[in-house]
């Protein structure tokens, strides 16, 4: 330590140096501020130097941006110098120079310096930190009184400063010139340091505005810019990131930022690595990535944050805790990973959790109890759950057909007159033990099971161990199983067993294991696929019993199999047979399918119930009704929302390459005009053959409705309970037919549009295609064709008022709602087999349309009206003229909507096609036009028009043609159909 001499000596040369400091200051100041303007010189930074390489420097741009250059530097020297005041001045004078000329870097730097001055003087004490005293152990020799008087009477004086300081920015105005001071530094590439310095102090300063939102815009574009740090510099911008998002509130951005810091303390690159603090900020950056180390604060239905980066902080995490020489806390840390993120992780990633895991147990071993760490820090107990996975958990009792379902009370009608006693929380209990209890009867002092079937989701087999069950309530002796899956094993059925020593209600709320080293409770309430926390158990009366099988081959004792072709529907029935004591007074149906059931799956109960009451030996059927739904439209089409109307793959670039010639449509449907043909002479098996891949790779979809039956009589009905007969039925759906790709196209009147369909034909057999009057086709088997089918236009009736209400994503989404089903409703797509007598429909239900599309589907709320030398043309009518010969072109924009068009532009293109696949708009030397052909229509009246014309001439004979199209803000593009087609001769 120095002595206090050595410190007064220092406090004297420190005193000198900022003294010398501020006359050097000075004196340039005052050598700046004699130099003629005539004859100042240009500042530059020094990658500008080579810009300004044989320019003329004595042009007037050049001598306004060195006065303007100079003027800021002149307003540095004062700022540096402590004149705030004149610093304002010289940097406003600069700003207004430097905007004139376009001199973007230096005007930002002359705003930013207007930025610092004015806030020097709003906030005085804004950077400035209370001085280390010498000697501040020994008491304050100044009374607080002073202090305080001090302090008030600096404030007072910097309030007079303020009203007496000209050009003096307002702290709003500080805010928005340091955002146009950054926009010009990003303009330059070797301005990125400037920019960052920039992003910092402007964040600084809306931080202490309190404008938080405007700070954390600030330093988001520090993160955009590119810089060169060591790692220590990285660290230092990260923790510096964190903790102004911590000031501003942002939570989440500053965990973010602080785990990256956390991560560059281990950085390879880094020197010096320190894994304790790598661990302390890893644990501090969990809140703000919506994590916690509790497992009851994550919920498998509710997924909050990021799973690809909360997996990487928990394995850090554990890769933390390992290096600093926890390993129970690692332990845990990697029972949480592979519990709390089992459904984000891979199966490759499960796999390897699940060995590190056993890893780091078996150096020590996981138990489900708290554990606390040095800092106090209480990490709560995780149980695997998901290992092994808990596929199905069924109390067994009696054989599936003849379990017992408790019956839903039919609520009598009293009338009017309602009666509800008050009972406070007593329904919500009944309500909660209701849904809780399970209706099985098991018997004292008998070895009850429950039947669990447990998969292995790892490539290894999985050891558990001590398997038992968990109750609650009357006394259960549970009895130890161990058992042993085999390799990626699927739904392996294992029994847990025990004896009920006492009779009562017995609550079985899960079951123990010891399985990776790690020991674990698994409750019901935390399995996903079980949906209770407990099960419970009563006696119940007699029930019926019913026999149900099909005519359909049989699969399994309680399943069939059907096959039907995607659109195809088959009538089959359900066999019922009372093989029981007790006649059915009552029945229900009911089916469970992944797919809506009403879509593969219906039947008519009402003959069956009018049969009822089915005696004991009595038999009657079902009658069912299959239907093989599918989509018939490809997934892969690209996203509507993304992109115009060419949104076909490499097939469908003759589509896009061809859809701008009028005279497609014609030449395309002049091959399908006959009642039928067959598609294998048409021109498109040129690609035909890249279709053929998706036949054969396209396998069948297979599935399964589970047709439930309810039936009960007394006296079991009277006590509430049924039983349920099932029967499976799976059914295999194949590929009729399938559309892979389609575009729409305009027609030859407005009216109408063309829907070119891509269509493949998946079966095996020669297919018979219809696809409107009069119109089919056929197909061999995994052969595709492209059709083209007129349709009418989607009408204004429907969608008329998207044009009112906007573009928005709800209008987007109503108007492709609206516009797919009008061509769904529309378009009747039949197929059928030439071998059989098999047929069914193929359905354009759920097709998209992009934006591009949805201009050519929907009718246009716009009419024209074109006019030549004051002469209505019709809109397939060619005119004639010669060269030299001048045309009055005129045209009329109707609007059939009932409120008004705001902002269109109206625009009047010629082209040449030269028929060949090349069209030329670069026609300067051959037409002159007199007359705008772009024109800013700012509204167009409800049920009114805009008027426009111009005068053209042709130089060179040929056949030119008009594209006039209008287009709103939206990027909406109505466009005249057909073009117009002008003959020019030579006179």
């Amino acid at each position: 330590c120095a002595s206090e001499g050595e410190l007064d000596v220092l406090d004297s040369e420190i005193l000198e140096f900022l003294s010398t400091l501020f006359w050097v200051l000075e004196s340039k100041r005052h050598e700046r501020c004699r130099e003629k303007i005539d004859k100042v010189s240009l500042l530059l930074a020094p990658f500008e130097r080579r810009d300004f390489v044989g320019l003329d420097m004595e042009s007037r741009s050049n001598r306004k941006r060195s006065l303007g250059r100079m003027t800021k530097h002149l307003g540095d020297l004062c700022l540096q110098a402590g004149l705030t005041p004149d610093a304002l001045t010289h940097y406003q004078t600069a700003s207004d120079i430097l905007r004139s000329i376009n001199d973007w870097l230096w005007l930002a730097g002359a705003l930013e310096g207007q930025c610092a001055a004015s806030a020097i003087i709003h906030y005085p004490n804004m950077c400035r930190s209370s001085p280390v005293k010498k000697n501040s152990s020994l008491p304050e020799t100044q009374p607080r009184s002073s202090q305080d008087g001090k302090t008030s009477k600096d404030v007072d004086t910097c309030i007079s400063e303020t009203k007496r300081v000209t050009n003096l920015l307002t702290p709003d105005d500080i805010i928005r010139y340091y955002r146009e001071a950054i926009v010009h530094y990003s303009k330059y590439q070797n301005a990125n340091v400037i920019e960052t310095e920039a992003c910092y102090k402007a964040a600084k300063l809306a931080i202490q505005q309190h404008a938080y939102l405007q700070a954390a815009n600030f330093l988001h574009s520090v993160i955009l810019i590119n810089l060169a740090l060591n790692e220590e510099e990285k660290i230092e911008r990260l923790m510096s990131l964190s903790e102004l998002y911590t000031k501003i509130g942002f939570q989440r951005k500053a965990s973010f930022y602080r785990r990256l810091a956390a991560t560059r303390f281990v950085s390879a690159r880094n020197p010096q690595t320190n894994w304790q603090q790598c661990y302390n900020l890893m644990l501090q950056a969990l809140s703000g990535h919506k994590l916690s180390l509790d497992p009851a604060d994550h919920s498998p239905d509710k997924l909050e944050g990021w799973p690809g980066l909360q997996k990487q902080v928990l394995q850090d995490l554990v890769l933390a805790a390992t290096r600093v020489g926890q390993s129970a806390v690692a332990t845990r840390h990697m029972t949480f990973l592979l519990q709390v993120m089992w459904g984000q992780l891979t199966a490759a990633e499960r796999h390897e959790s699940a060995l590190q895991l056993q890893s780091l147990a078996a150096q020590c071993e996981g138990s489900p109890v708290p554990l606390v760490l040095d800092s106090g820090l209480v990490i709560a107990p995780v149980n695997l759950v998901m290992v092994p996975t808990t596929e199905s958990f069924v109390v067994q009792n009696l054989r599936s057909h003849l379990r017992p379902v408790k019956l839903e009370k039919t609520k009598e009608n009293f009338g009017p007159f309602l009666f509800t006693p008050i009972n406070f929380g007593s329904l919500e209990r009944k309500s909660n033990k209701a849904t809780n209890k399970i209706d099985y009867l098991w018997v004292a002092e008998e070895l009850c099971e429950v039947k669990l079937e447990l998969s292995n989701p790892f490539p290894f087999e999985l050891e558990v161990s001590n398997m038992r069950l968990l109750t609650s309530g009357a006394v259960f002796e549970s009895l130890p199983l161990t058992l042993t899956l085999p390799p990626d094993a699927t739904n392996v059925g294992f029994t847990l067993s025990g004896t009920a020593k006492e009779v009562g209600e017995l609550e079985i709320t899960g079951y123990s294991t010891h399985t990776l080293g790690v020991k674990s409770n698994c409750r019901l309430k935390n399995i996903p696929k079980i949906g209770e926390s407990m099960f419970r158990v009563e006696v119940i009366p007699a029930l019926p019993l019913l026999q149900v099988s099909s005519p359909l081959p049989t699969k399994t004792n309680n399943g069939a199999s059907i096959s039907l072709y995607a659109g195809e529907s088959v009538d089959s029935s359900l066999v019922l047979e009372n093989v029981g004591e007790l006649p059915i007074q009552w029945l229900e149906v009911s089916v469970e399918c992944l797919q809506d059931s009403e879509q593969v799956l219906r039947w008519d109960l009402e003959p069956l119930l009018a049969q009822l009451p089915l005696h004991p030996g009595a038999t009657t059927t079902l009658p069912l009704h299959f239907f093989g739904a599918a989509s018939f439209l490809s997934s892969t089409n690209p996203d509507t929302a993304s992109v115009k109307s060419s949104i076909f793959s490499a097939p469908s670039s003759f589509l896009s390459s061809t859809s701008n010639r009028p005279g497609f449509p014609d030449r395309f449907l002049a091959k399908s005009t006959t009642s039928s043909f067959k598609s294998g002479g048409s021109s498109l098996n040129s690609f035909g053959s890249q279709f053929s891949k998706l036949c054969l790779e396209n396998s069948p979809k297979a599935l399964q409705c589970q047709l439930k039956v309810r039936y009960s009589s007394d006296p079991g009905m009277a006590a509430g309970y049924c039983r349920v007969a099932t029967f499976l039925f799976s059914i295999e759906i194949n590929c009729s037919v399938f559309i892979t790709n389609w575009d729409v196209m305009p027609a030859e009147t407005s009216s109408q549009f063309y829907l070119v369909l891509d269509i493949a034909n998946m079966t095996n057999q020669e297919l018979e295609l219809k696809y409107g009057t009069n119109k089919s086709l056929l197909m061999e088997e995994n052969e595709s064709c492209r059709i083209p089918i007129p349709v009418e236009r989607c009408p204004l009736t429907k969608i008329g008022k998207l044009f009112k209400t906007g573009e928005s994503v709800t209008d987007l989404m109503e108007l492709n709602k609206s516009c797919s089903s009008h061509i769904a409703a529309l378009v009747d797509l039949e197929w059928s087999l030439v071998a059989g007598s098999r047929s069914g429909n193929a359905s354009l239900h759920g097709i998209t349309l992009s934006l591009g599309m949805l201009d050519i589907v929907r009718m246009s709320p716009i009419s024209w009206e074109v006019s030549v030398n004051g002469t209505l043309i019709e809109p397939h009518e060619e005119l004639n003229s010669q060269v030299g010969q001048s045309l009055l072109l005129g045209f009329n924009i109707l609007n059939s909507l009932s409120w008004p068009l705001h902002n269109l532009e109206l625009k009047i293109q010629f082209f040449q096609d030269h028929q060949n696949g090349i069209t030329s708009y670069q026609l300067d030397t051959r037409i002159a036009c007199s007359g705008a052909t772009c024109v800013e229509l700012e509204e167009v009246a409800e049920f009114g028009s805009a008027y426009h014309e111009c005068v053209v001439v042709f130089l060179t004979p040929g056949q030119y043609k008009v594209n006039i199209q209008c287009m709103s803000k939206e990027k909406h593009i109505w466009k005249l159909i057909p073009h117009l087609v002008i003959q020019v001769s030579k006179p």
